[in-house]
């Protein structure tokens, strides 16, 4: 098969990316999501964010029972402050249409808040969805590079939103920085090749996230909590690229473990590995996950978002760390399937 794949930066970080998908144990809850990054009318069109999401518990015997479904359906100016002109879910909900007209960038987050607070309350597939679509927005600029565009170090569009030492990649002496500084244009980092994600012998592994087209991008998740003394949890974390030639490269890829009290819900360890990313400057922002360890999964949204910040933080796996918070609901959902079992 004939490539246009671009050679591997100098500068660039690992690139041992995740090579499957564990099996499901029995006693677990496995949360999935993907996001789609599309732009149909081309590298410089609308973009359109096509977000998927599925619960799934796993019973002492193995049988796999869905508990929960969602879906989003967004339309960004990407070149217009991120504003949202589209904005769909299922199930459809009556504070969504609040959010058209809202940039899908600083201040999204706190304004799904206002539009849902029951949804954020419950950690909802929605409000995974939904929180999720800034840093999918932001991320969705790879295509645009790999895409052959120029995009200027003095480009007031959506690059504009990032800024020197916002995390590890963006610092101000690192490649990317110092690249833009000498040549005005932003460099593109080509990864590896992304293993299949969906296991042959598991049907249930993963929800179906649909055909990625080229030129396409796609943020899959995973969150597989465990039911013990602790409760074992497991996340996963991958960007991908689909290229003209079909074949889909990885950008980022994070794999998190912990363990977590089941009665107070206390962090006891937390340990991030990047296994992808972009630069050589990005892997050191792995240690900050274990500055989780000791709280609890309460409000790790927002605390992540105010604490973890800087040259010593990764804004992707920040996006990580934050998903933990929805243990908060998913213990009980599986400490209540648990005890449920126990009583037939």
């Amino acid at each position: 098969m004939t490539t246009d794949r671009l050679p591997p930066h100098p500068g660039h970080g690992p690139h041992h990316p995740t090579t499957d998908t564990p099996p499901r144990r029995p006693g677990s809850l496995r949360r999935t999501s993907s996001i789609d990054m599309l732009r149909p009318d081309g590298v410089d069109g609308e973009l359109l964010l096509v977000g998927r999401a599925r619960d799934l518990l796993t019973g002492p015997d193995g049988r796999a029972t869905v508990v929960g479904e969602a879906a989003v359906h967004a339309r960004v100016d990407y070149t217009g402050n991120f504003a949202l002109s589209e904005i769909r879910t299922t199930p459809e909900l009556a504070g969504v249409p609040d959010l058209l007209g809202a940039s899908v960038s600083a201040g999204f987050r706190s304004r799904v808040g206002r539009a849902l607070p029951g949804e954020r309350a419950h950690a909802t597939l929605t409000h995974l969805l939904l929180d999720d679509l800034p840093g999918a927005a932001l991320v969705s600029g790879y295509a645009v590079g790999a895409g052959n565009e120029r995009i200027s170090k003095r480009d007031t569009g959506p690059f504009a939103l990032q800024r020197a030492d916002i995390c590890a990649g963006w610092r101000s002496d690192g490649i990317m920085l110092t690249e833009i500084a000498r040549t005005g244009t932003m460099p593109t980092v080509q990864g590896p090749v992304a293993p299949v994600l969906e296991r042959d012998d598991d049907p249930w592994a993963w929800h179906d996230p649909g055909p990625l087209p080229a030129h396409g991008m796609r943020r899959r998740r995973r969150l597989d909590l465990i039911d013990g003394r602790p409760l074992a949890l497991d996340v996963f974390y991958r960007d991908t690229h689909m290229g003209p030639d079909g074949e889909e490269t990885v950008i980022h890829d994070y794999a998190v473990n912990g363990r977590i009290d089941p009665d107070t819900l206390e962090i006891l360890a937390l340990h991030a590995e990047p296994r992808t990313l972009p630069w050589t400057e990005c892997p050191a922002a792995a240690a900050g996950a274990g500055r989780l360890v000791g709280r609890t999964v309460a409000g790790l949204r927002r605390w992540v978002r105010a604490e973890l910040t800087g040259t010593s933080t990764c804004t992707h796996l920040n996006d990580a760390l934050r998903s933990v918070e929805d243990v908060d609901t998913l213990a009980g959902t599986l400490a209540a399937a648990t005890a449920a079992d126990a009583d037939n």
